[in-house]
C-alpha cells in the first residue's frame, strides 16, 4: 500500500471516530423554571399575568406551561431563547388558594420537573359602592353664580366612600374626603355659559372601587337678569319653603321672617340691620303697628312684639304653632290665629282680651273691616265674622278647609278662597254674592285694583282677573301653582309669584310685561315698596329686590294684608 493511501485511510478513520463521538452526545432536559412571579392574592373572574424564567443546560430554546392549581393547565407557550422571561395569564372563577407552578420543555420535547409553587389566594370580587343619590340642588340658576349640590352614597360592606360630581360642562370635581356611608357630601359649582346642564355624582371606596354614576339632575343656567337689584340670603336651610312676605315699617326699612326662625330687618339697599331669633321656624308675615312695633308669629307657639331697633317688647304663648300672619285693628288690638285652633285678641301690651273659635281656626290670616269686624277662614271650611268682643256675627260654609285669608272691598264685600277651588264673594251680612270656580285649591288672598278688578291666583297655575260682578275678565297661565297673593302697582301692573320660581309682571289687560326667575319656588306674596321696587322671598332662601317704577296702588285692598305694614286692616 502506498504511503498516500495510508494517510487517506488515517484521515477517514479520524473523521469517523469524531462523527461517532458527536452522534452519541446526550440531550439534557430543560432546566426547572423559577417560581412563578405574579400577585399572591386577586379577585375572582379577574385576569392576572404570571411570569417565569427557564435556563436550558444545552442552550436550547424552551417552551413553558403553567399549572394553575385548579385542575387546569395553560397551553405550551411559543419557544423562547434560554434565559428569557415567559408570561401567561389566568383568571379563577371560584375563590380559594391555588398553587401555581411552571414546567418547561426543549425542542426535543424533553420536559423539566415542575417548579416550586406560588400560592395565590383568590377572593370573591369586592363589591363596588352603590350609585349615589341624584344630586340635590336647584334646577335653575344664573350665569356665573355659585350653586350647592349634595348627595349621599352607601356601600354594601359599609366601607367609607368619597364622592365627586360631574357638572355637565366637561368639568369634574376632585374627590371629597372619605365619609361614612349615608353621610351627605356637598360641593359648589358655577357655570359661565347659559345652557341646560346635567349634574351627576360618583362614589369610590377606600380600595378605589368606583360606583356607577348617579341619576342626573338638570339645571338650567340663564343669562344675568337686568331686573335684579340685589338679593340677600336669609334662610341657610336649603329647600325650606319661604312663605313670609316683606313688610315696610314707618322708618322705611324692610321686615321679614325666615324659615330659620329669625325675624330680619333690612335696609332698602339689602343690608341687614339686625336679626331677632325665635325658637322655631317662621312662616308668618310681620305686621307693623303705628308705634313701630313688629308683630310676628313663630312655630314655637309664640307671638312676638319687637321694636324697630330689635329690642324685645313682649311675647304671648299659645298652645300651638302660629303660621298665620297677625292683623292690627285701628285701636291697636292684635288678632292672630294659632294651630291650637283659637283666634286670639291681644292688646298692645301683650295681654289677652279674648279668644274665640275653639277647634276651628289655624291657617287663615285674620282681616279687620273698617267697622272693626274681624274676618277669618276656618279649618272646617267656614268664612267667619266676629265682633270686637269675639262674638260671632255670622258664618258661611264652603265645601272644604280654608287656608286663604279674607280680602275686604270698599263696599264691605268679603272675598275669600277655599280649598274647594272657589273664590267666594260675600255680602257684609254674610250672604253669598257670587262664587267663581277654579280647577284647584286657592291658598292666597285676592287683591282689588282701583277700578274694582279682583285678582287672585289658584294652585291650577292661573292668575284670574274678575269683574266686580264675579264674571271673568281674563286669566293668565303661569308655569306652576300660585300660593301667594298678587300686588297691584299704581300704574296697573300686577305682580305675582309662582311655584315655578318666577315672579310675573302683567299689564292690566292680562298681557305679559316681564318674568323674573329665581332659583326656587315663590310661595310668598310680593310687596311693592314706596319707590316702586318689587320685593319677594323665594324657596332658594333669598329676599329679592327687583326694579320697579310705580308704587303700590291706592285701592281698597292692593296686596296681601292690605298695606305696606301688612296690618290686614281696611281703611
Amino acid at each position: 500500500m502506498s504511503r498516500s493511501h495510508v494517510r487517506l485511510l488515517a484521515v477517514l478513520s479520524t473523521a469517523l471516530a469524531l462523527v461517532a463521538v458527536f452522534s452519541c452526545r446526550k440531550n439534557h432536559a430543560a432546566g426547572v423554571p423559577t417560581v412563578p412571579v405574579g400577585p399572591d392574592s386577586c379577585f375572582t373572574d379577574t385576569t392576572h399575568a404570571f411570569t417565569t424564567i427557564v435556563a436550558d443546560p444545552d442552550g436550547d430554546s424552551v417552551s413553558v406551561r403553567f399549572d394553575w392549581g385548579d385542575s387546569t393547565m395553560s397551553s405550551w407557550s411559543g419557544f423562547v431563547a434560554s434565559g428569557d422571561t415567559v408570561e401567561l395569564a389566568h383568571a379563577w372563577p371560584d375563590s380559594g388558594t391555588y398553587e401555581v407552578r411552571a414546567q418547561a420543555r426543549d425542542k426535543q420535547l424533553q420536559e423539566s420537573n415542575w417548579s416550586a409553587p406560588l400560592a395565590v389566594r383568590v377572593v370573591v370580587a369586592r363589591p363596588t359602592p352603590y350609585a349615589p343619590s341624584e344630586p340635590d340642588g336647584p334646577d335653575r340658576g344664573g350665569q356665573d353664580s355659585t350653586y350647592t349640590f349634595a348627595t349621599v352614597a352607601f356601600h354594601p360592606e359599609s366601607i367609607d366612600v368619597a364622592i365627586r360630581f360631574a357638572w355637565g360642562d366637561g368639568d369634574t370635581s376632585q374627590w371629597s374626603a372619605f365619609v361614612a356611608p349615608g353621610e351627605s357630601v356637598s360641593m359648589d359649582h358655577k357655570w359661565s355659559v347659559p345652557d341646560t346642564y346635567v349634574v351627576t355624582a360618583q362614589a369610590k371606596d377606600t380600595g378605589n372601587a368606583k360606583s356607577p354614576w348617579s341619576a342626573p339632575h338638570s339645571i338650567r343656567i340663564r343669562m344675568p337678569d337686568t331686573l335684579l337689584l340685589w338679593r340677600v340670603k336669609l334662610n341657610p336651610i336649603e329647600g325650606r319653603s319661604f312663605y313670609s312676605s316683606p313688610a315696610f315699617g314707618q322708618d322705611g326699612n324692610i321686615y321679614v321672617g325666615s324659615p330659620d326662625g329669625t325675624l330680619y330687618s333690612l335696609g332698602t339697599d339689602g343690608t341687614i340691620r339686625w336679626r331677632y331669633v325665635t325658637g322655631n321656624t317662621i312662616r308668618s308675615s310681620p305686621a307693623i303697628a303705628a308705634d313701630g312695633a313688629v308683630y310676628i308669629g313663630s312655630y314655637d307657639d309664640m307671638l312676638y312684639a319687637i321694636d324697630a331697633d330689635s329690642t324685645y317688647r313682649w311675647s304671648y304663648k299659645t298652645d300651638g304653632s302660629i303660621q298665620s300672619s297677625p292683623a292690627i285693628a285701628a285701636d291697636g288690638t292684635i288678632y292672630v290665629a294659632s294651630l291650637d285652633h283659637w283666634l286670639y285678641a291681644l292688646n298692645s301690651f301683650g295681654s289677652r282680651n279674648w279668644r274665640a273659635l275653639a277647634n276651628r281656626v289655624g291657617h287663615s290670616c285674620p282681616a279687620v273691616g273698617a267697622d272693626g269686624t274681624i274676618y277669618v277662614g276656618t279649618d272646617d271650611g267656614y268664612i267667619y265674622a266676629a265682633s270686637t268682643n269675639g262674638a260671632k256675627v255670622w258664618e258661611y260654609k264652603t265645601e272644604d278647609a280654608i287656608h286663604s285669608s279674607p280680602t275686604i272691598g270698599a263696599d264691605g264685600t268679603v272675598y275669600c278662597g277655599s280649598d274647594d277651588g272657589n273664590l267666594y264673594a260675600l255680602n257684609p251680612n254674610g250672604s253669598l254674592k257670587w262664587k267663581f270656580p277654579t280647577d284647584s285649591v286657592i291658598l292666597g288672598s285676592a287683591s282689588i285694583a282701583p277700578d274694582g278688578t279682583i285678582y287672585f291666583g289658584s294652585d291650577d297655575g292661573y292668575l284670574y282677573a274678575l269683574n266686580p260682578d264675579g264674571t271673568s275678565k281674563w286669566r293668565y297661565l303661569a308655569g306652576a301653582g300660585i300660593d301667594g297673593s298678587p300686588a297691584i302697582a299704581a300704574d296697573g301692573t300686577v305682580y305675582f309669584g309662582s311655584a315655578d320660581g318666577s315672579v310675573y309682571a302683567l299689564n292690566p289687560s292680562g298681557s305679559a310685561k316681564w318674568q323674573f326667575e329665581s332659583d326656587g319656588a315663590v310661595q310668598s306674596s310680593p310687596t311693592i315698596g314706596p319707590d316702586g321696587k318689587v320685593y319677594f322671598t323665594s324657596k332658594d332662601g333669598h329676599l329679592y329686590a327687583l326694579k320697579g317704577i310705580s308704587p303700590l296702588a291706592s285701592s281698597p285692598w292692593p296686596k296681601f294684608h292690605h298695606d305696606l305694614q301688612n296690618t290686614g286692616r281696611a281703611q
